[in-house]
């Protein structure tokens, strides 16, 4: 594969992690276009399309635009079953089966670590089993096989928990507060929202040099971590007393698992934040 001077990449459902992408590229070059139901927010350097990615009429056109690349980062229209099935594996299907799909050199698809059975603790990674018990699950996975099917030298990232280490992120500001979860027992794991990011800009500048990682990739940092344990450590470095005892919330239901990166690694990325003490280093004392 010989690579052009200017790479073409359209993102599809342009929201923090597709103007992150996108901006990084176009510092190097690339052109950028990027489809959002709100275009006047896309940065006025791209080339913005105002569209909703979960009607196929507006994906019809573009393919008019002839891009080189495909990022698509989708999420459910709504919590229920229903959401997840038109948010991800609707678009994906269209996605796959346009014109556009025939003239593209790579693309990536942002997908869950939810998809995984795993609920024990116990370690998931590529080839770990797929939850057939959970309706959202099953359309994720079915967008991501939609995706790969039909989309030449294909990317997925199931990507686990996002976060950016603001002090006034989520996390934070519910320590801050003294609000504890009440599953404070269950493995999470998290990416930073900045290395998600450098990891699908990876993975397009692998497929520009000819080496495109094809399948599916964990994204998720190097150290699973108890809710407990993270919300103990954001608390003493805020000041604030962990006392779960007293206070709890949550939702005891969720995925209990500990994600393996190591197939993402091996492939030659390096994590800038490879875990959450390092992500959340901008709190005094520590989002």
């Amino acid at each position: 594969m010989i690579a052009v001077a200017h790479p073409h990449l359209l993102i599809v459902g342009c929201g923090d992690i597709g103007v992150r992408v996108g901006s990084r590229l176009q510092s190097r070059g690339w052109r950028i276009s990027a489809m959002r139901r709100r275009a006047d927010q896309l940065p006025k350097a791209f080339n913005a399309v105002s569209g909703d990615y979960t009607k196929a009429a507006d994906l019809m056109g573009l393919a008019e635009l002839c891009p080189d690349y495909l990022l698509f980062t989708p999420t459910p229209t709504s919590r229920d079953e229903s959401g997840y099935w038109q948010g991800f594996d609707q678009p994906a299907r269209a996605l796959s089966a346009g014109d556009m799909s025939r003239g593209l050199r790579g693309a990536v698809m942002i997908s869950s670590t939810r998809v995984f059975a795993e609920k024990s603790g116990g370690w998931v990674d590529e080839f770990s089993a797929i939850a057939k018990d959970d309706p959202c699950a099953e359309a994720i996975f079915s967008a991501e096989q939609q995706f790969m099917s039909g989309i030449p030298a294909a990317t997925i990232f199931r990507a686990s928990g996002l976060y950016n280490g603001s002090p006034t992120g989520h996390l934070v500001s519910r320590v801050s507060s003294g609000i504890f979860s009440a599953d404070r027992n269950r493995y999470s794991n998290r990416i930073h929202r900045e290395d998600l990011a450098r990891a699908i800009e990876f993975a397009l500048l692998s497929a520009e040099k000819g080496k495109p990682l094809i399948g599916c990739y964990v994204a998720s940092d190097d150290r699973p971590s108890l809710v407990g344990e993270v919300e103990a450590w954001i608390a003493e470095r805020l000041g604030v007393s962990y006392d779960p005892a007293t206070q709890g919330d949550g939702d005891t239901t969720r995925g209990n698992r500990r994600c393996e990166n190591g197939r993402l690694k091996q492939a030659g990325f390096v994590y800038r934040y490879p875990d959450y003490r390092a992500g959340y280093e901008q709190l005094s004392g520590g989002d």
